[in-house]
């Protein structure tokens, strides 16, 4: 059998979890998903938002969003909106309870930034962003069949 490359999809996976676990404490402290914490992240510096770019820019798809903005909802995090204009649109903004939790978690959140800080430095982590926001820009080449299964990459 012919030797695979190393997986970068996993690595990045791997590295993807550890450094969630700077955060998922305080996450879970606070009773929210990894999935709200995006949405409010973005929303907290975005303020209103179209649904479908908000599901772009958390990099949840949109089935995913539906469900979770709805329980957003239901919690009082979010608000949605449907302009009179069109009424396809839909947009996201935080309530003020939720804007308050960020603003309440801000300081949890660069303690865990500075312990992450401590153990891999800054300029590291700097050039890990700028590389990572390299890969974010590949063109993906085209492909017959887009519905198989990727994981394993």
């Amino acid at each position: 059998m012919k030797k695979l490359h190393t997986s970068l999809t996993i690595a990045l996976l791997r590295a993807r979890e550890t450094t969630m676990g700077f955060f998922r404490p305080l996450l879970n402290k606070h009773g929210l998903t990894e999935q709200q914490w995006r949405i409010m992240r973005v929303l907290a510096e975005k303020n209103t938002m179209e649904f479908q770019h908000l599901a772009d820019l958390t990099c949840i798809l949109r089935p995913s969003m539906t469900g979770i903005l709805t329980r957003m909802e239901r919690d009082g995090l979010v608000i949605k909106l449907k302009p009179t204009s069109d009424q396809r649109k839909i947009y996201v903004a935080l309530t003020e309870h939720a804007q308050q939790m960020v603003e309440n978690m801000a300081d949890e959140v660069a303690e865990a930034y500075r312990q992450l800080e401590d153990q891999l430095t800054v300029e590291k982590i700097d050039q890990l962003m700028a590389l990572l926001e390299e890969v974010s820009q590949l063109k993906i080449p085209e492909q017959e069949d887009d519905t198989q299964e990727t994981e394993a990459a």
